[in-house]
């Protein structure tokens, strides 16, 4: 045989090692998750070398718990992450298009078909797809929608009362707060152990006065936020060995009060540090009848800064004249130390339009699982309003997979146009299996009824296993959610099908691979 044509042989090989090595890995993490989609979708259980165990529907959480190491694996993680970051949920759909999608385009390269043509056919089936999503999307125009209150029973998983509390808390905080860039209903969703699912108009601090003597409930307070510590600055230890280094820093605490005493002035009644503060500061701030509350979570104050309109400053800041001070500080209508659960409830006015929706339940695992639920379902009905509805269960991409086949592209791009196609139908047949019906059957079945009477919202009844309008019985999704979905899966299947070998890199073990040469 020709050297040249060995070469070649051994190119070929090498990237159909890769491909397989790729697709194989993907195939798994997408195994872990499909069987958790639909409203008939069951549990994972997630043990680590402890014993300790997680068991969650949550796609999102899923991947991010598993012991993946595999490169190819963690591209498609990234991915879900990607996809929970910009919308919060969708990411077992992402998945599930992905790996669908992945493993098509490999089978048509295994056939010969040259897979630059293959990516070529994946780009557009791609764009095609987000094109005729956007033709079925159906913009809200008012927060009362029933279908907002269908969206997150969907994606509270049928739990009717956290899909209450967070519609009510998207219609208390209105349509221009959820449409704002940097807001997430999600982030407003804590879990308490032991508390009541309840909706607070406020937020809640995980801490507690630093004493007792502290006041436990001030009415109509003025705050400040500090992303600092709050003690008087010191002078280097060495400098306390001699007299002016003494009187320096007695200078020093001297104008520390006196800034407290101007706080103290402009009313404010409540601080608020991510770091200490100091044992005589303390001291200082219970004669004036201040609490103080330090070591706040980065998340907890930023929601009272975001409830209060307090702009959190550094130490060196409280220098500053009142007036420059008073531009800073944040009000809120109440501050209630809850013994019980030893934290402190703060109460918004009823102009700042502020909820925290809080999530209880009798054991941590328990309420843990129940707050992700409930932030998927916050992150679902932000994003419907921001972005529309389209019929959901599987339906809408099973009916753009049904309109793309009508016009496939020719030429050995269109190989790559029909993984697409294909892929589409995968979230449908998943949702159909998960139920106990025969997949193929039922899509097959869907894609006869389509021929006839071209919708977007013909799926089947994961209860009868009726082929019906999903719409009809409040079956819909969030437009954003599948387009990211989609949108990442040509990203994903097109980045791990252009990787022609795998190469170990000098000095590092290559993850996920059994011959490191």
């Amino acid at each position: 045989m020709p050297v040249k044509e060995v070469a070649e042989r051994s190119e070929v090989d090498q990237h159909l090692a890769a491909l397989l090595s790729n697709s194989g890995a993907i195939r798994a993490v997408v195994e872990a998750v499909a069987g958790t989609i639909g409203p008939k979708g069951l549990d994972c259980m997630l043990v680590d070398q402890y014993g300790s165990m997680l068991v969650t529907n949550d796609g999102v959480t899923i991947l991010k718990t598993m012991d993946v190491t595999h490169p190819a694996a963690r591209m498609l993680i990234s991915a879900a992450e990607h996809q929970e970051e910009q919308v919060g949920d969708g990411t077992t759909t992402a998945a599930v298009i992905t790996g669908a999608l992945v493993a098509e385009g490999v089978s048509q390269v295994i056939k010969g078909v040259p897979v630059i043509k293959v990516i070529d056919g994946i780009k557009s089936g791609i764009a095609r797809a987000l094109e005729e999503l956007r033709q079925a999307a159906v913009k809200l125009d008012d927060l009362n929608h029933p279908v907002l209150d269908q969206i997150a029973l969907i994606a509270a998983r049928q739990h009717q009362e956290i899909a209450a509390l967070v519609v009510q808390a998207a219609r208390t905080v209105g349509g221009s707060r959820l449409a704002e860039p940097g807001f997430k209903l999600s982030d407003q969703v804590v879990a308490l152990a032991g508390a009541d699912s309840q909706l607070i108009p406020g937020t809640i601090i995980n801490k507690e006065p630093l004493n007792k003597a502290m006041p436990r409930q001030i009415n109509g307070a003025k705050i400040l936020i500090l992303d600092d510590a709050l003690e008087p600055k010191q002078v280097e230890p060495d400098a306390l060995r001699n007299e002016a280094g003494f009187r320096r820093q007695l200078q020093n605490e001297e104008e520390f009060r006196a800034n407290l005493e101007k706080l103290v002035k402009l009313g404010v009644k409540a601080i608020f540090t991510d770091r200490a503060i100091a044992d005589q500061v303390e001291d200082w701030l219970t004669d004036y009848g201040i609490i103080g509350v330090h070591r706040v979570a980065l998340h907890e104050w930023r929601r009272l800064a975001q409830l209060s309109g307090a702009r959190p400053i550094k130490r060196t800041s409280l220098a500053k004249p009142a007036v420059e001070l008073e531009t800073v500080l944040g009000e809120v209508a109440a501050i209630t130390v809850d013994e019980k659960y030893r934290l402190i409830r703060i109460t918004g006015k009823p102009e700042q339009h502020y909820v925290t929706v809080v999530i209880g339940a009798a054991t941590k695992a328990v309420v843990e699982e129940w707050e992700r639920v409930a932030k998927d379902a916050a992150a679902a009905v932000q994003a419907a309003w921001c972005g529309g509805v389209v019929p959901g269960g599987g339906s809408v991409e099973l009916a753009i997979a049904h309109r793309l086949a009508e016009v496939q592209s020719r030429g050995l791009s269109g190989y790559g146009f029909s993984c697409v196609i294909e892929a589409l139908k995968r979230p449908l047949a998943q949702i159909v299996q998960n139920a106990g019906f025969n997949p193929l059957e039922k899509v097959e079945a869907v894609l006869t009824r389509l021929t006839a009477a071209p919708t977007y919202a013909l799926g089947v009844n994961c209860d009868t296993g009726a082929i019906e309008d999903l719409t009809q019985s409040g079956i819909w999704d969030p437009y954003f959610v599948k387009y990211f979905a989609i949108k990442s899966a040509g990203e994903v299947s097109e980045a791990v099908l252009r990787i022609n070998t795998i190469i170990k890199m000098k000095g590092a073990e290559l993850p996920g691979t059994d011959n490191p040469g």
